[in-house]
């Protein structure tokens, strides 16, 4: 079942930019692997933190630490 949802999550994302071609006329214009990072920058540590936090784990950092 998995994968039958993933290629519909494609197909939906395909629908989607190619919806966005024809509404606005303009080219297919790809953003690049670190859109995502410049947009909403977060550090790899700060990533970790909160991914061990939603897991339930309690994370102190060092007094000494440099952010």
């Amino acid at each position: 079942m998995g994968k039958k949802r993933a290629n519909v999550v494609i197909a939906h994302k395909i629908l989607v930019i190619a919806y966005h071609i024809l509404k606005t006329g303009q080219p297919y214009n790809e953003l690049g692997a670190e859109y995502l990072e410049k947009r909403k920058p977060i550090s790899t540590e700060e990533l970790m933190i909160r991914r061990l936090q939603k897991q339930g784990f309690v994370v102190t950092k060092p007094d000494n630490a440099s952010a």
